[in-house]
């Protein structure tokens, strides 16, 4: 059974809609730095921030 144009999941599940990135794909490639990447400026902000 074929994919209807515009299902976003498709015939695989993991098909993303024209022009975006799956979110899977990125988070593969990144692995862990992502989110200590995004939360060593978070907590660094907050400990400057704070008194």
């Amino acid at each position: 059974m074929g994919a209807a144009r515009g299902d976003v999941a498709g015939a695989g599940g993991a098909a993303a809609p024209p022009g975006r990135t799956p979110w899977g794909v990125v988070t593969a490639i990144l692995g862990l730095p992502a989110p200590a990447a995004c939360a060593f400026p978070l907590m660094t902000a907050v400990r400057v921030l704070l008194p």
